[in-house]
């Protein structure tokens, strides 16, 4: 359900959830509360433990968020979340169920929000799981990640802020439904969503896969980076929407990947006290043609994805 705000300049509350009326004035209490019930990562609601994100928005992001909501009608930032959220899940990707957003508006301008999802259990950064694989779960994690990015862009959709940071690693779900059998979590989606593709591409394409490489080129090995390009492109072709040339996608990329360290060195707080990655990043173009066609020659069926759900 969806609650909109009664008054155009006083305070007013915007929520979306699919709990019912009694937990959406719930949220919207503890939402205006510093100190709520069960305000924090994690909190239990309706007795289930849930992951609380959310807060007041600072003077620049009130503004620019209040403006993109007069003059395009866009969503505040969890709104957007979850509405992503809820999006992937139909299309069977493995991502946190969201349970309601909150959004706190004053003279238009929203002033506080909350999302509220249930929590994904036994999940791990995806660093750390890295860190501690074997060479085989390695090269599954990134070629699942290569598989699902492909699908994820060959369906219109962008993630928008796909850095290590966003995406969590479990065993493979056994759960029937969303992410069945898959070990990647997808999170923080609101800076993306479905978008259109034009003269044949996917506008801000290289993006998600820049902003990747931007942050994890450090720790991937060559390997890690056959696996990941490789499963992509068998992904897009997959699903209807094939690369047009695999040196035209690195070259996107790697202009991705340099604006994003352009960004960083602008913005050293945005590596959260890590050390800023490496300038240079040139994955072998001839190489990766060669494993293609090796594999298409061998296994034309080894990087295949369920088909989605639309």
């Amino acid at each position: 359900m969806e609650m909109a705000p009664r008054r155009l300049l006083g305070p007013s509350a915007r929520v979306q959830t699919t709990l019912g009326d009694d937990v959406a004035r719930s949220l919207v209490e503890c939402s205006r509360a510093e100190n709520a019930p069960f305000h924090g990562p994690r909190a239990v609601l309706q007795g289930s433990e849930v992951v609380v994100e959310g807060g007041p928005l600072a003077g620049r992001a009130t503004i620019r968020h209040g403006l993109r909501r007069w003059l395009l009608l866009a969503p505040s930032p969890c709104e957007a979340e979850s509405r992503n959220l809820t999006w992937m899940r139909k299309r069977l990707f493995h991502v946190p169920e969201p349970l309601g957003a909150v959004t706190l508006s004053r003279l238009g301008f929203p002033t506080r929000e909350l999302l509220v999802t249930r929590p994904v259990k036994g999940a791990r950064p995806f660093v750390e799981a890295i860190a501690d694989a074997s060479p085989g779960r390695r090269r599954e994690l990134f070629t699942e990640f290569g598989r699902e990015v492909g699908r994820m862009h060959s369906l219109r959709f962008l993630h928008g802020d796909l850095v290590p940071d966003h995406v969590l690693v479990t065993p493979p779900c056994e759960d029937p439904g969303p992410g069945h059998g898959r070990s990647l979590v997808w999170l923080a989606t609101r800076r993306g969503g479905p978008t259109a593709w034009r003269r044949g591409h996917l506008r801000r394409v290289a993006d998600d896969l820049g902003a990747w490489f931007g942050r994890a080129a450090d720790w991937m090995a060559p390997s890690d980076v056959d696996a990941l390009l490789l499963a992509y492109v068998a992904s897009r072709a997959c699903h209807g929407r094939p690369v047009t040339g695999l040196g035209r996608l690195v070259a996107s990329i790697q202009r991705s990947r340099r604006r994003e360290m352009a960004r960083l060195e602008a913005r050293p707080d945005f590596v959260r006290g890590r050390a800023i990655p490496i300038a240079g990043w040139d994955p072998d173009v001839g190489r990766l043609r060669s494993l293609m066609e090796r594999e298409a020659s061998t296994s034309p069926r080894a990087v295949v994805s369920p088909p989605p759900v639309v």
